[in-house]
This record gives structure tokens, C-alpha cells and sequence, in this order.
């Protein structure tokens, strides 16, 4: 049995994923869950690390099978040649996204930008890392904040 990629529609990789699964196959979505803030809750949802894209498995590609998935626009070839992913890979990319954290990627010294809050799309730099909090100090306020790892991303 060996993996595949197939392109998915606009926002639709679980459910090309579930529909995969209903038809016996397996199927999987790199993801990670991510705190969204509305105004009136906080709520963990789930966004695929590769959007566009579900992985899955199957033992002898039938370009039957995949059309039959309405989510699901086409397989992903190279030069004509459907693309086969190895075991290790996909075991590679679920344990990279199990470790990740934005705290492991941002360092003292990094500038990043501020991504919600009163000081939304404003520069800053990292002061110290801690488990869950990141403190940054904004270079012109010399102000000191201690902002949740989701709340900033690296300047780049």
C-alpha cells in the first residue's frame, strides 16, 4: 500500500479526508489546533499545516475511487508521474507537527509581529521564551509584553 496526494477544493481537506475514510481508505490531514478569540468565546479549532492538500493510502490507485470524492479536484503529479509518499515520510511530517511550537522557533533576540490584541501588526522583539508566554518589548514604547505563543508570528 502506498500513499498519495490528491489537490482538494477551497477549504474542504477533512472532508475529502472523513469521505476517504467512509469508503474504507485511510486518510490524513497534517494539522494543528490553534485558539481563535471571537468576541464572545475562545475556541480551539483545527487548520491543516498543508492546506489544498489530503494524504491517503491505498493499495492500487484507481482514478475511480478518488473522482467519486466530490471535495477532491485531482492527484498530484510530477512530470506526469503520480507522486508516491513513503511511510517514513508521513510518519516524519505527524511527528513534526506534534513537537511544534511557536515557542521552539522564536528565540531571544527575534523580531516578530504581533498578531491580535492593541498592538496588532506591530513590531517587536523577543525578550525572554517560556513555556506558554513569549515577553516582548516594543522598540518604540519600550514597552514590556507577555503575549500567548499564538499571539505572535516571525517577522520575515
Amino acid at each position: 500500500m502506498s500513499w498519495f496526494v490528491a489537490y482538494t477544493k477551497f477549504r474542504s481537506e477533512f472532508k475529502a479526508s472523513n469521505f476517504f475514510e467512509r469508503m474504507g481508505m485511510t486518510a490524513y490531514v497534517p494539522c494543528f489546533e490553534e485558539k481563535r478569540q471571537w468576541s464572545d468565546r475562545i475556541k480551539k479549532v483545527r487548520k491543516p499545516a498543508i492546506s489544498g492538500y489530503v494524504f491517503f493510502k491505498i493499495e492500487k490507485l484507481s482514478y475511480t475511487k478518488i473522482n467519486v470524492n466530490p471535495f477532491v479536484k485531482n492527484i498530484v503529479k510530477n512530470n506526469g508521474e503520480v507522486v508516491k509518499i513513503k511511510d517514513s515520510e508521513i510518519t516524519r511530517l505527524k511527528e513534526a507537527l506534534k513537537s511544534h511550537s511557536r515557542a521552539d522557533i522564536c528565540r531571544k533576540g527575534d523580531r516578530v509581529q504581533i498578531e491580535s490584541g492593541v498592538f496588532k501588526h506591530r513590531a517587536a522583539v523577543v525578550y525572554s521564551v517560556d513555556k506558554n508566554t513569549i515577553t516582548l518589548l516594543l522598540n518604540k514604547l519600550m514597552l514590556k509584553l507577555s503575549l500567548k505563543e499564538n499571539d505572535v508570528r516571525v517577522a520575515g
